[in-house]
């Protein structure tokens, strides 16, 4: 059988992505850059937010989905209540932050449509993916972002593109694999009630009060 044009083109591309999967796999070591504190990064919290006392969770490197995590649980002088939590993963291709839409949805929960959004902050836009999951009465408003090798990502795919692998060969072949950090903000109302806004109210809040250094880790912004 004669081979066309397209067809080896085809072929040859396949088999590179499948030699840089092994070289994934080979490589795949701790970075040797600096961990981000995300228990540190937590403690900012911006004017008008206090800590629920207990609800801190420790960065741990026993979970199995990523290398850090760590979350809090804040209240506002109005009342209002969100929830953020930070992970970290030093291999941004095979343990990048979850689609948070699909995790909800395994947990049980009737979720909508996942949609870009966006708010500014400080004159400067970031976009973020949002939607709703509902248990019960209850309906959680959620909206998260990632950050790979320092590149803001607010894509909507659950998975990284052939596309988008294919393009980052170059990378894995000199050993440059980058890690990725994920930022998921939420917050909880009736389901009689409309769309909540508190969760964006914070991360606005928040990211304006970080210092431009820190704020750039946790948005690639």
């Amino acid at each position: 059988m004669q081979l066309t044009k397209p067809s080896l083109l085809t072929i040859v591309f396949c088999l590179m992505l499948i030699g840089s999967e092994i070289l994934v796999q080979i490589r795949q070591q701790p970075s040797d850059a600096a961990k981000p504190d995300l228990q540190t990064f937590l403690k900012q919290q911006p004017e008008g937010w206090k800590p629920i006392s207990g609800s801190t969770v420790s960065p741990s490197t026993q979970n199995a989905a990523y290398d850090l995590v760590a979350s809090q649980i804040y209240k506002s002088t109005g009342g209002k209540v969100v929830s953020v939590l930070m992970t970290w993963s030093y291999d941004g291709f095979h343990r990048a932050g979850h689609p948070q839409e699909g995790c909800y949805d395994a947990q049980g929960l009737e979720v909508t449509k996942a949609l870009n959004g966006s708010a500014m902050v400080g004159g400067q836009k970031i976009d973020f993916v949002t939607f709703s999951g509902r248990y019960g009465d209850t309906i959680e408003d959620v909206i998260y972002w990632r950050v790979t090798g320092g590149i803001h990502d607010a894509t909507l795919r659950e998975n990284i593109s052939m596309i988008k692998r294919f393009q980052e060969v170059p990378r894995i072949l000199i050993g440059d694999i980058p890690d990725n950090i994920m930022v998921r903000v939420s917050t909880w109302r009736p389901a009689t009630d409309p769309p909540s806004t508190a969760h964006i109210d914070y991360i606005k809040s928040y990211l304006q009060s970080l210092k431009p250094k820190t704020r750039h880790i946790l948005t690639g912004l």
